[in-house]
């Protein structure tokens, strides 16, 4: 593991959100109450926790998703779209 980190802090009224980043690393991001001082009091701690986290496994598992079915062919999603514009009946006027 690399030793740059990257520590961002955004504020808004009196809430927060700080994020850490290393290379390789998926970034860690937590949400606090109160001001930059206690923003700065959390940051320690937390690029702490990042570390130990990224030291087990720097990044998440990769999601295990169902593949896509193919696509159509163009004629097959052409030809499907005129049955239902014929299909349907003429819209009533409202006034």
């Amino acid at each position: 593991m690399s030793p740059e980190i990257k520590v961002v802090i955004s504020l808004k009224d009196s809430r927060g959100a700080i994020g850490i980043q290393a290379p390789g690393c998926d970034p860690i991001l937590t949400i606090f109450e109160g001001d930059l001082k206690a923003a700065l009091k959390k940051v320690p701690a937390l690029v702490q926790q990042a570390q130990g986290k990224w030291a087990e496994n720097a990044r998440y598992p990769k999601a295990d998703l169902p593949k896509p079915p193919p696509p159509e062919s163009r004629q097959a999603q052409t030809t499907q779209g005129r049955r239902a514009t014929q299909t349907q009946a003429p819209q009533r006027t409202m006034f």
